[in-house]
């Protein structure tokens, strides 16, 4: 299956060193205000050799129409791995209503030793993630492809 590939710019880290030590990313995402745009699989981050994040708070129906959720995870990498890193957004089509449409994406981190939080990217209107739905065939955006 072919992956839906949306790629942007580096942000406020471009001028940082490689070599610096992230203490944490944070994930904030939009699901969008289409009908049907939430869904119930569970949804992941993959960030190659660097881990798999996956995204849900415990009690709560994460990635309902509108929502904009937040995830911090403790890290052990480098700004360099992770620019060197394929990053894909998905899900594993689970559950009664898997369908999802994305709006928007962030991803900070923080280095360790410092309580600043710098924006590394930011993606936009990601779309639909979905499988054997009309026109809606991809369950994984590739964010970032290798460097």
């Amino acid at each position: 299956m072919e992956k839906l590939k949306i790629y942007t710019q580096e942000m406020a880290t471009t001028h940082l060193s490689g070599e610096r030590a992230i203490s944490s990313i944070v994930l904030t995402i939009s699901t969008g205000h289409e009908a049907f745009a939430g869904t119930d699989a569970r949804v992941f981050l993959d960030c190659g050799d660097l881990g798999t994040f996956f995204l849900k708070t415990t009690g709560e129906d994460d990635f309902e129409i509108g929502d904009t959720r937040t995830y911090a995870f403790e890290t052990n990498f480098t700004l360099e791995e992770l620019r060197r890193t394929k990053l894909e957004l998905g899900h594993d089509n689970s559950g009664v209503s898997p369908g999802w449409c994305v709006s928007h994406v962030l991803l900070h981190v923080t280095f360790q030793g410092s309580n600043l939080i710098f924006l590394y990217k930011h993606w936009e209107e990601i779309g639909w993630l979905a499988k054997n739905e009309a026109l809606y065939v991809r369950t994984i955006a590739e964010l970032q492809e290798v460097s």
